[in-house]
């Protein structure tokens, strides 16, 4: 009973690590974070422009989408675990990310946040191609791997110490991957080639935007 008892408690707490910090949620996430730990001025109106934009077009507007997939039973399931699944919701948030990449740019305020979106869309691109090859790369591992090494980049280069909190994000992140792990809904190599999507997209674009624009 009591194993038993102890296996459900895990099974829902990795279900619920697994949800709270579903790949959809992280951009809001990384973004708050910035403007909680950013010492540029905004004004209120276009930190919550951007938070509420956020939140309809990445976050309500592809869950509707995937509420009427699985309601039509387009989707097998919740986890997407057939990669053609995967492909064609994959190419519906590349879309999204670039209308929001092309949406911000024109916001100089959120210039050091064109690094983040563009790494995001570059890695959601990266996850159709590896689809379409039916490989189906972890995409919360993508998604974590990806704003951390974001933080980090952007602590680094802005001189800001935010330490303490990337160690908690870090051991977040850590708990994320065993979630997935623990729920069989991949691999090691399915998180491995997320976590290396989520880093070196974010790498690229940092770099191609922060040291040359």
């Amino acid at each position: 009973m009591t194993k038993f008892s102890a296996s459900k408690m895990l099974n829902f707490s990795a279900k619920m690590i697994s949800f709270i910090w579903h790949p959809v949620f992280m951009p809001l996430y990384t973004v708050l974070c910035y403007f909680h730990f950013t010492t540029r001025y905004f004004l209120q109106q276009n930190q919550d422009f951007l938070n509420l934009y956020l939140l309809l077009v990445s976050i309500i507007i592809p869950l509707a989408f995937f509420g009427l997939m699985f309601y039509t039973k387009s989707f097998s399931g919740y986890q997407l675990s057939h990669p053609k699944e995967r492909l064609f919701f994959s190419v519906i948030m590349a879309v999204v990310y670039l209308i929001i990449f092309q949406k911000i740019i024109h916001y100089h305020q959120f210039m050091e946040l064109f690094p983040f979106f563009l790494g995001i869309f570059l890695g959601i691109s990266a996850l159709v191609i590896y689809n379409f090859f039916g490989q189906k790369p972890s995409i919360h591992a993508m998604a974590v791997s990806g704003s951390l090494t974001f933080l980090i980049m952007w602590s680094y280069y802005t001189q800001i110490n935010i330490l303490n909190y990337l160690a908690v994000f870090f051991i977040i992140a850590s708990l994320i991957l065993a979630a997935r792990l623990y729920l069989n809904a991949h691999d090691f190599k399915d998180l491995f080639r997320g976590v290396f999507i989520g880093i070196l997209m974010q790498c690229v674009s940092f770099y191609v935007i922060w040291l040359y624009f």
